[in-house]
């Protein structure tokens, strides 16, 4: 500790021996020796001077570098929207351009028509559609008719017909109630003729064994006059020969009218086969129609959908930006951009792509200065904000690669410019700088030798 105080006092003591030797004259420490003259002669007040505020200025800058903080910003460049997003009209599908009713700038309100489209083939598809569904409402009211036991007296025409279509909807369905009747009135008709057939054979049957009970008789007598030789044997032959001949026609009635019996229960089994078929055929009929009228409704509907979005309205109250069509007639394709609404009265934020280096550390309510590129800072100065929202997830950028959008509010949509406040416009690009922390200076300073002293000696 002495040996560091003594050149320090030496130093005391030669600054209060000093102005003994101030009265001595240059020329008088020239003529001096050399080793006098260095000894002799005081040092300049001007180096002393500089060496102290050189001294002061490395302490005050050290101190300024420990008890110093420094602002950390993350910065990140993006564009003005408005806070609703600006509204992107495009065509639902392919058609052509048949109405402009608005122009780049013009202020619409919502429900305003913007530009109405004829779409390719929709209104021959939608008269194919109607043509069907008129067809199938039809062959439904006559299925539902003809399950009826008076078809014609209980058809109820559906609506939408004129007096044409409705007349040749009542032919039509008289001429397939007189076809169903006509069968039925056939196998009716078989039917009573083998009834009557039947009753021919009923009275046949009882005429044969009237005869057959007669021919018993009077074989009985003969056969008893033969026994007592009264009449000769081959008249008894004869008359039982009669008697097998009468029995046999008696035997072939009876197998007659059980053939018409059959014949009648197969007629009325055809009669009840056809009206049970008949029946079938018109529910199955029934529940095709229903099922194809209500296919055909809602294909009606999607059609009436398409075209009605055609005509392309205001979503909300804005100003028509990016119009891209100009040409009555001209073809537009499926999800073509047409025109860009931005909407009216909406509060422009900004929104940003934060780098994924700075992701971790940006969090909603962060102080934001920004930077509107239309605008040099150095000129018209920056915009306050803060951090509204920062995304979950990470898209994908072609330059910057994976990033994180960020809405930020500003405080206000104008810039000090001149002698008034400059309006900002959505789309313009600017760069926020989000303050997410602060550091002591020392550690910035430090930061290139802690990262050198953490990679040095690991390389291959």
């Amino acid at each position: 500790m002495r040996g560091l105080l003594t050149p320090l006092r030496r130093a005391w003591q030669q600054l209060r021996e000093a102005p003994a030797l101030r009265g001595r004259s240059r020329d008088e420490y020239e003529f001096q020796p050399g080793y006098l003259e260095i000894v002799e002669r005081p040092p300049a007040p001007w180096a002393r001077g500089t060496a102290l505020l050189l001294i002061l200025s490395i302490l005050l800058a050290l101190g300024w570098a420990i008890l110093g903080f420094l602002d950390i910003h993350a910065s990140a460049a993006g564009r003005l929207m408005v806070s609703s997003y600006t509204k992107v009209i495009q065509a639902h599908e392919a058609g052509e351009v048949r109405a402009i009713h608005v122009r780049d700038g013009q202020r619409v309100k919502a429900g305003d028509v913007l530009v109405a489209l004829n779409p390719i083939g929709i209104d021959a598809e939608l008269s194919e559609l109607r043509a069907q569904l008129a067809f199938k409402r039809l062959e439904l009211a006559r299925a539902r008719a003809l399950l009826t036991p008076d078809p014609l007296g209980s058809y109820q025409a559906p609506d939408g017909l004129d007096a044409e279509q409705l007349a040749a909807a009542r032919e039509q369905l008289a001429s397939t109630w007189k076809e169903i009747r006509a069968n039925l009135d056939s196998l009716n008709a078989e039917i009573a003729i083998n009834q009557a057939s039947q009753q021919a054979r009923n009275s046949e049957i009882a005429a044969l064994g009237k005869l057959a009970s007669n021919v018993r008789r009077r074989l009985d007598a003969r056969r008893a006059m033969a026994a007592e030789q009264l009449m000769p044997r081959v008249e008894l032959l004869e008359q039982e020969k009669e008697q097998l001949e009468v029995e046999r026609s008696l035997a072939q009635q009876h197998a007659e009218l059980q053939v018409l019996k059959a014949q009648a229960q197969n007629r009325r089994e055809q009669r009840d086969s056809f009206l049970a078929r008949t029946q079938r055929e018109q529910h199955d009929l029934l529940n095709r129609s229903h099922q194809d009228v209500a296919v055909l409704e809602q294909q009606l509907i999607r059609g009436r959908d398409r075209q009605r979005l055609q005509t392309l309205l205001a979503p909300v109250d804005g100003v028509v930006q990016q119009l891209a069509v100009h040409t009555l007639g001209g073809a537009v394709q499926s999800a073509q951009q047409l025109l860009v609404i931005v909407p009216e009265g909406a509060e422009l934020d900004a929104e940003v792509m934060v780098l994924n280096k700075d992701v971790g550390f940006v969090r909603a309510g962060q102080p934001v200065e920004i930077k509107v590129d239309a605008f040099p800072y150095t000129r018209y100065g920056t915009l306050r904000g803060t951090v509204e929202h920062v995304s979950g997830d990470a898209i994908k950028d072609e330059q910057l690669g994976l990033v994180f959008p960020t809405r930020i509010r500003l405080e206000r949509a104008a810039i000090a410019a001149g002698q008034g406040w400059m309006p900002l416009q959505a789309g313009m690009s600017v760069t926020g700088e989000i303050r997410t922390g602060e550091r002591r200076v020392i550690n910035y300073l430090l930061s290139p030798i802690r990262e050198y002293q953490s990679e040095a000696l690991r390389e291959r």
